[in-house]
């Protein structure tokens, strides 16, 4: 774990494992809790089932499981060639009355979306498809389905 200069710290947290076996990480901004527990206080990149605002452990891989939903969900998307600041621009104009935070990294290789669960489905996927087919790219969910596909049904 590395600490920043504000009130939380980056957790090294298990994403999955390349072709090879070897594990891949991330980097997740979290405040530590009681217990050894953690609120995460970004939505991850590459974890799925998880998104801001949740309250989590972690098992000795560093696996997350939720322990509480912080009512959040985590869409990710893509680009099918690459994105321009435009596109991230329009993302972030598209989900402000939403309440949606929209992060990327300074090269752009993806985006993060982090929306209130209460913003509605229908809505979310309105903005996400709508922007997707002029950005060019491709969009999930991160945190609405396990690893075969089921529903969490946690909203």
């Amino acid at each position: 774990m590395t600490t920043d200069q504000g009130a939380h710290e980056h957790v090294k947290v298990w994403a999955g494992a390349k072709s090879d076996g070897e594990p891949v990480y991330e980097l997740v901004p979290a405040e530590r809790l009681a217990d050894g527990r953690y609120k995460l206080v970004g939505t991850p990149a590459l974890v799925l089932g998880c998104a801001a605002g949740d309250i989590v452990a972690f098992d000795e891989a560093m696996r997350v499981r939720v322990l509480h939903r912080g009512g959040n969900l985590a869409v990710q998307a893509g680009p099918v060639k690459e994105f321009v600041p435009s596109d991230v621009d329009r993302l972030r104009e598209a989900m402000t009355p939403l309440n949606g935070l929209v992060e990327t990294p300074a090269d752009l290789r993806f985006i993060v979306v982090t929306v209130p669960a209460a913003a509605g489905f229908p809505r979310v996927e309105s903005i996400m498809g709508d922007w997707a087919a002029t950005a060019n790219a491709e969009w999930w969910y991160g945190n609405v389905t396990d690893d075969r596909g089921a529903l969490l049904n946690w909203w």
